[in-house]
């Protein structure tokens, strides 16, 4: 969550400054691509952030209609660069347009669990093979290998050639912190997180080694039957119309409270800044009449945000307020702030975002 929230605070500066370049001089055509490719990084480094979060506190699934096939191809090249240039990768996706009903990425995490296993089974190199297709569970199936649920699914079936493993060792493979590693290599709940994830979206998973002849994991997921799969939407340059009013912007970190500043300025607002919670009360008394606005991080020193505005609150019950918050939602609470009907912000916050949110604030 730390990690998180200091990243998120950069990638949040790095996102406003290619913004406002791009406002400054969107007419060049080779500082609009420069920029485009800031932007679009920007945003992978923060799908990165959240997928972290997810896996690390083991956040509930908010499961939707998702394609398979494509969900791998945005993958593949990570996987690529885990598994490292000694092994050669293929992909075979099926023909068929595969929809399943997943939290996109939790199942990322169990593809990058599984090529990190699957390297590591082959320190001299090898292969390794991912594929997809349709498939059916019966009871027939359910008699013949012992687990399942009649009904429809999409198999991954995701193959080395590397050492394979011995039954004893596959009996206790998904149970937690057992591994065949050497201390420090590895904490044997990689497979055992798989298997949560799995069984999370009540999918199965399986598989058949042998000592020397390589590992298949099988695992089945749920098709999604008839759903909609909501489109990516491209983002477009958007440029907010300038407004007015005195913004008072509590924020600790300099780079992140010095181009927030730039961006609301450069859209006609006038700012007071506050380096943490007692400088932030400290400015709006000085300029209680002027503010028609608290912009708050969450997290600060001395003060809390929360903190901050309950404290502000008590003076001037109108002034309207939103937090800004880099960290996971269980780190930080935010329910309790989004419960009130304050609007929270998750780092990293695009420009027109803040800007939109502003503007939605004050003509409440």
């Amino acid at each position: 969550g730390g990690i998180a929230h200091d990243f998120n605070n950069i990638l949040t500066a790095v996102n406003g400054y290619a913004n406002l370049l791009l406002v400054k001089k969107g007419d060049a055509g080779l500082v609009k691509s420069y920029t485009d490719h800031i932007l679009n990084l920007s945003e992978k480094a923060a799908k990165l952030v959240r997928d972290l979060l997810s896996f690390s506190r083991r956040q509930p699934v908010f499961i939707r209609p998702t394609d398979l096939n494509e969900l791998i191809r945005e993958v593949e090249t990570i996987m690529l660069r885990l598994i490292g240039e000694n092994i050669e990768f293929t992909v075979n996706l099926s023909d068929e347009w595969i929809t399943v009903q997943i939290d996109p990425p939790q199942i990322e995490q169990v593809l990058m669990n599984l090529a990190t296993n699957a390297r590591d089974a082959m320190p001299s190199g090898g292969k390794l093979t991912i594929s997809t297709k349709p498939a059916g569970i019966d009871n027939e199936f359910i008699k013949r290998y012992g687990y399942g649920k009649a009904g429809k699914y999409a198999l991954i079936t995701f193959a080395d050639n590397g050492m394979g493993m011995d039954e004893a060792t596959q009996k206790k493979i998904f149970e937690p912190f057992f591994t065949t590693k050497e201390v420090g290599k590895g904490t044997g709940l990689g497979l055992s997180m798989v298997y949560g994830i799995i069984k999370q979206h009540e999918g199965f998973i399986n598989l058949q080694s042998k000592p020397g002849s390589g590992t298949t994991f099988y695992i089945y997921l749920p098709l999604a039957e008839h759903a909609a799969i909501e489109e990516k939407r491209h983002t477009e340059v958007f440029i907010p119309k300038r407004e007015t009013g005195v913004v008072l912007l509590a924020e600790d970190e300099t780079a992140l409270r010095d181009v927030t500043k730039l961006i609301l300025e450069e859209h006609g607002y006038t700012v007071i800044e506050a380096a943490d919670g007692d400088d932030a009360i400290n400015k709006y008394m000085e300029n209680k009449d002027k503010i028609r606005l608290l912009i708050l991080d969450v997290m600060m020193p001395k003060k809390s945000g929360k903190a901050v505005y309950e404290e502000i609150s008590k003076m001037s019950p109108d002034i309207k307020v939103i937090f800004l918050s880099g960290y996971a939602r269980n780190v930080i609470k935010a329910e309790e702030i989004i419960g009130h009907g304050w609007s929270v912000l998750s780092k990293p916050v695009s420009s027109n975002e803040l800007l939109n949110k502003i503007s939605e604030v004050l003509n409440k």
